[in-house]
């Protein structure tokens, strides 16, 4: 969204106004249903995840069904935004992962009908 000076704006989003997609996905991760996250996305999306990128549903299936049941974690909803089209949802993460405890934002960029495009993980930001 831009400003009547062209400068990017954002907005701050409460967990029940995220879309449908990034609600799925967290739920569905949570649950560990691949195949709810799988129908999350594009055939064409891309993730990005740990310095790697996974370019397509088959590329994403196979990053989705190696890392889905890897750890048993919490999440905790620290606040969200959305700027430029992109929605921002930032999440605690403890559970039995090395090191125990992160801060994590979730990025999705969606399409028309809402379906995941790109998905990108950051640092959490600070709400």
């Amino acid at each position: 969204m831009l400003g009547t000076e062209g400068k990017t704006m954002s907005r701050t989003l409460r967990n029940e106004e995220l879309p449908a997609a990034a609600l799925g996905f967290v739920d569905g991760w949570q649950g560990r249903d691949a195949g709810k996250v799988e129908a999350l996305f594009t055939e064409t999306a891309v993730v990005s995840d740990q310095g790697e990128t996974f370019h397509g549903l088959d590329e994403i299936r196979s990053w989705i069904s190696g890392s889905i049941d890897l750890f048993a974690t919490t999440l905790t909803f620290l606040g969200a935004r959305e700027v430029d089209g992109m929605v921002g949802a930032s999440y605690r993460l403890e559970g039995d992962f090395p090191g125990g405890v992160a801060e994590l934002e979730y990025q999705f960029h969606l399409d028309a009908e809402g379906q995941i495009v790109r998905l990108d993980f950051a640092p959490a930001q600070s709400f």
